[in-house]
């Protein structure tokens, strides 16, 4: 009777131990699972994160072109009103400078066909505006300071500077949307990244407090084993002594 409970709390403990190690393995299976998720939340975070980051520089490249329309546009006053040519320099690097600008903005918002279509048309405003200058350059050279008024006045009327600045408003609002955007999405993956890992950790001890259980188990198996077989095995005859 004594024999046969002892073979009954070995094989219960082997089903035990079976049990745990199938919760091993599935633990295991969580982790990875967690680890996958992990990566792929990383990813998009990343991702997200870019993007706002781009959005972030489109905005300052149009405030930055602003600046150096501004810029122009006073050097050419300046060499209009005194006739000076340090003024002209300045100038002449300001447009320059214009054209570097649009194609930044351009291949910055080569993904939105909107803002696409926006820096094109500011391109050709830009270039409008440009060409009003130095005619309005030219004929200071050519018919001094009234020749020069005159066209400026004249180019007031095409209001290109005030579609400019509107085009440029859209663009920046247009980016502005999208950060807020990508922002909020870059959060969000943020926040799930950090869970996954949390989670990821807390998996992880319970994958190894189950890893402990089950060898504790098999020891406590394996010797308990080795008592059986020993009280099992025959004493020694009189011939084996």
């Amino acid at each position: 009777m004594i024999l046969y409970e002892t073979q009954l709390t070995w094989l219960r403990r082997i089903f035990a131990g079976k049990g745990l190690i199938m919760a091993l393995v599935v633990g295991f299976l969580a982790v990875e699972s967690i680890v996958a998720a992990c990566f792929f939340s990383l990813m998009h975070f990343k991702t997200s994160n870019n993007w706002a980051t781009r959005s972030e520089q489109v905005l300052l490249e149009i405030e930055r072109m602003r600046s150096i329309v501004t810029g122009a546009e006073t050097n050419q006053r300046g060499y209009l009103i005194t006739g000076s040519d340090e003024y002209l320099a300045p100038y002449r690097q300001s447009l320059d400078m214009l054209q570097e600008q649009i194609r930044r903005i351009g291949s910055l918002t080569r993904e939105n066909s909107l803002q696409q279509d926006r820096v094109a048309f500011l391109a050709t405003q830009v270039d409008q505006r440009s060409d009003e200058m130095e005619q309005a350059v030219a004929l200071r050279q050519t018919k001094g300071l009234p020749g020069a008024k005159s066209i400026v006045t004249q180019n007031r009327q095409n209001r290109t500077m005030d579609t400019i600045h509107d085009i440029t408003g859209q663009i920046l609002d247009e980016e502005t949307r999208v950060l807020a955007r990508n922002r909020a999405d870059s959060n969000a993956w943020a926040f799930t990244t950090g869970s996954l890992a949390l989670v990821f950790f807390v998996l992880n001890a319970v994958v190894f407090a189950l890893c402990g259980v089950v060898m504790t188990l098999a020891l406590s198996s394996q010797a308990q084993a080795d008592r059986l077989v020993r009280a099992l095995r025959p004493p020694p005859t009189a011939a084996t002594r």
